[in-house]
């Protein structure tokens, strides 16, 4: 007890030692002198907490991160979207400028067309076009894309609007012949689900897979040498009278947004 009590004294009485000799500007000297060693430090040690001040202020926080992140996403997706749609202007182009060539090549007298609606059922083939009557329109033309392509004919008619029959339509019929002939060999009929077969072909008839059949022309309002589609496979029985072939459409119908529509005063345009 008696131990403590004197360090305490001690302790007591050098901090009023060194308070008297501050105020009697004694301890200056020194009290420069260790100011002038610690004064880098200090300033290193103001500095840093500066630098981390600054640091922590400028760092995001959390719910700042959620909202530029949701902000980029905004951003990446319009732009995807934005892509999709140049990519799909792109093609259109390309097939209308294809189409418009073969067009001025032939010399056909055409309309162009926007596909505005399909059918909903997948067995059924059919597309609506924005042009219709009023536009020299009648049933049964031919609707082509691109260098000539058949896509399928007009089956019904109003004033601004027509509904064309797809080639692999379930009612879809069209008279066919091999490409580089124009004697008639066969029926491309529609089967549904985008498919098509080429019927009652003579069995004596040459008929390989890749070969391509071509419109035979024998309809009033379809011309001849319109690509029909290509041989995938040919079946039937050499003891049959006939055989068929399942036939693949030179175009994918399901994805057609512009098409040219061939009236009938240019179904002859050599004459």
């Amino acid at each position: 007890m008696q131990r403590r009590t004197k360090a305490a004294l001690i302790v007591f009485g050098a901090i009023v030692g060194i308070a008297l000799l501050h105020l009697t500007s004694l301890l200056l000297p020194i009290e420069d002198a260790v100011r002038a060693m610690l004064s880098p430090a200090g300033a290193i040690l103001t500095a840093s907490s500066a630098s981390l001040a600054e640091k922590t202020k400028s760092q995001p926080t959390l719910g700042e991160c959620v909202d530029r992140l949701s902000d980029s996403e905004k951003r990446l997706s319009s732009i995807s979207v934005d892509y999709v749609r140049l990519r799909a202007l792109e093609e259109e182009n390309a097939v209308l400028r294809k189409t418009l060539g073969y067009l001025q090549t032939q010399g056909y007298d055409s309309v162009m067309a926007r596909v505005i609606s399909r059918a909903p059922q997948p067995e059924r083939s059919v597309i609506m076009i924005d042009r219709g009557a009023k536009d020299g329109l009648e049933t049964g033309m031919a609707v082509i894309v691109g260098e000539g392509m058949y896509v399928g004919k007009i089956s019904n008619i109003q004033q601004r609007t027509a509904t064309v029959t797809l080639m692999t339509d379930i009612e879809s019929r069209i008279a066919v012949a091999r490409a580089g002939e124009r004697r008639l060999i066969g029926l491309v009929e529609g089967q549904g689900n985008r498919t098509a077969l080429a019927t009652l072909i003579p069995q004596q008839e040459k008929l390989e897979p890749n070969d391509i059949l071509i419109t035979a022309g024998t309809e009033e309002k379809i011309p001849a040498n319109l690509a029909v589609g290509m041989v995938n496979r040919v079946t039937g029985q050499p003891t049959d009278p006939f055989k068929s072939a399942s036939l693949e459409p030179l175009t994918p119908l399901e994805y057609v947004e512009v098409v040219a529509v061939l009236r009938p005063q240019a179904l002859r345009p050599n004459q």
